[in-house]
């Protein structure tokens, strides 16, 4: 078994509420458990971003935004990505927000491009990176 380390972490009380409710309701032991497992998650979900080889990806991004903010630049930056973009698929979730899944396959370094793209624009209120390296893709 490896070391456990205590730490503190801050969280928004609804959050945590959120959590604990779901803790219960699953019959997980602690909420150090439930929190290590959401960290180990999310780092399995994003260490692509910053890993150096550069394998074939497939997968999606999904994101919801706001239309008046960032669909004019979702738009713009998915054009500079045409050769690893497949589809996309965009739906209104409101008069204001958007959904919108980008079906991506390519190298992992020009998918990690178009993420942090996105990732930095104004009006961005979700990114989930979905990616699947591939040890073959010929």
């Amino acid at each position: 078994m490896s070391e456990v380390v205590r730490t503190g972490i801050s969280l928004p009380r609804r959050v945590l509420e959120e959590l604990d409710r779901l803790i219960k309701e699953l019959g997980i032991n602690s909420r150090s458990k439930a929190i290590s497992e959401a960290i180990s998650l999310y780092i399995g979900e994003r260490m692509w971003l910053v890993k150096e080889e550069d394998t074939w990806v497939v997968g999606s991004l999904t994101m919801v935004y706001r239309h008046d903010e960032a669909s004019d630049r979702v738009s713009h930056v998915q054009h500079h990505f045409t050769d690893i973009i497949r589809s996309t698929s965009h739906i209104h979730l409101s008069e204001d927000m958007c959904l919108e899944v980008v079906i991506i396959t390519g190298p992992m370094s020009k998918a990690r491009e178009l993420v942090k793209e996105i990732q930095r624009m104004r009006g961005i209120e979700v990114v989930k990176p979905f990616m699947i390296p591939l040890r073959d893709h010929g």
